[in-house]
């Protein structure tokens, strides 16, 4: 552990602490707020994915989809195939599935630590339920920006793998984990299927020990929420979010961000949810309002990287490596979100909102979207470049 964790946490206890003993009723009525927003979303939707996974783990499907999706996220993420059961349940049940599974597949031995680090770090997603339902039909109250949200969100985090993945040296690419990769196929599939019929354990045990470690976990998941619903609104009563908006107007003194957008946008720094509704809340542009949301979204909140680093916590998975993973991808995802909103989004919605609140009143620049699309096409063009060279390299290997 770095020496400055202890400091700091001593410094946040004691905050905590004291905020508590001055205002018990704000302390409670925060802390209210979190466990009904964990009651009511987050256990219903997260309880049934980590069971399920959790047996699905237990009987072996994971291999035998590993043994099925090698030849495709290889190429893609430099990952083995039984990545892919991780990428599916992260990308349709959100956060903090992926950090779940990718915990569950490293102790089965199919994956190494490097590999585990990179598909931690672009399978921790907002679900589609709350990006489509929650965000764009509930505070934007647009469902058309949904699509565009959701797009740019996965968009952005499945680039993070590819990125990864195109800078993993060779040493990480080969997997020691008993997978496919190094095998011949047809003999790998046998020792898969000779892997799934070995379990000895009654299904009565499997089914009690899935639920006993899925309410351990989603537990979890809802004290994380509770307390940073606590810190969030110790952060607003003390005057941390003000100061933390207005450093983020002067820093950012080329976009002119409105005052309530910056403020969202630090409340968002910390939980995800309430820096999203503060966002769509603000009165600033449609356009500001959606990259603001997209970056929220991507950067996901300290509360939930503290869950997901307390998922994996215990193995070697770096904090740091994950913290640049949410940074590419905020930048990413606001960059989609930009050009989805030009491309696809301006002539649907100048037929139902006024033009002024569709781009930013002040100081906009049309121009920039003339410099902004080639260089995106550019990027488009190099991205497939280098995962058609992944395709053939992958390829290549296998017939030697």
């Amino acid at each position: 552990m770095s020496y400055w964790y202890v400091p700091f946490g001593i410094i946040v206890t004691v905050l905590l602490a004291g905020f508590m003993i001055i205002n018990p009723t704000l302390t409670i009525k925060s802390a209210a707020d979190g466990i009904d927003l964990w009651f009511r979303l987050v256990l219903p939707a997260l309880f049934p994915f980590f069971v399920a996974s959790e047996l699905l783990v237990q009987f072996g499907f994971v291999r035998l989809l590993g043994w099925l999706l090698e030849p495709i996220t290889r190429p893609f993420f430099r990952l083995p195939g039984a990545s892919s059961f991780v990428i599916v349940m992260g990308f349709t049940s959100g956060f903090p599935v992926g950090a779940f599974l990718t915990r569950r597949l490293l102790e089965e031995k199919l994956l190494n630590i490097k590999e585990a680090e990179r598909l931690v770090s672009f399978t921790n997603n907002a679900s589609p339920l709350f990006i489509l339902e929650t965000v764009a039909v509930g505070m934007f109250g647009l469902p058309e920006a949904g699509y565009i949200l959701a797009g740019s969100h996965y968009l952005a985090n499945l680039t993070v793998g590819f990125i990864w993945g195109r800078m993993a040296s060779d040493s990480s690419e080969k997997s020691n984990s008993p997978g496919p990769q190094n095998q011949d196929r047809q003999a790998s599939l046998l020792q898969v299927l000779r892997t799934c019929q070995n379990s000895h354990t009654s299904i009565g045990k499997i089914m009690g020990d899935s639920i006993r470690k899925a309410i351990a976990s989603v537990v979890g998941v809802g004290g994380f929420i509770v307390m940073f619903s606590v810190i969030t609104r110790m952060l607003q009563a003390l005057g941390f979010i003000d100061l933390i908006a207005k450093f983020l107007q002067q820093a950012a003194v080329g976009l002119h961000l409105p005052y309530s957008l910056a403020y969202g946008l630090s409340i968002g720094l910390f939980e995800m949810t309430l820096g999203t509704k503060s966002i769509t809340s603000s009165e600033a542009s449609l356009l500001q309002q959606l990259v603001a949301v997209s970056a929220a979204m991507a950067w996901s909140g300290i509360s939930i990287i503290s869950q997901v680093m307390s998922i994996v916590s215990g193995t070697p998975i770096r904090l740091s490596f994950y913290l640049r993973s949410r940074l590419l991808q905020m930048l990413l995802a606001s960059v989609f979100t930009y050009v989805a909103y030009h491309v696809i989004l301006t002539k649907r919605l100048v037929e139902v909102f006024p033009r002024s609140l569709l781009m930013s009143p002040v100081h906009y620049n049309p121009s920039v979207g003339a410099y902004l699309f080639p260089l995106l096409a550019a990027g488009i063009v190099l991205l497939f470049a280098c995962l058609l060279s992944g395709v053939v390299k992958y390829a290549v290997s296998r017939q030697r």
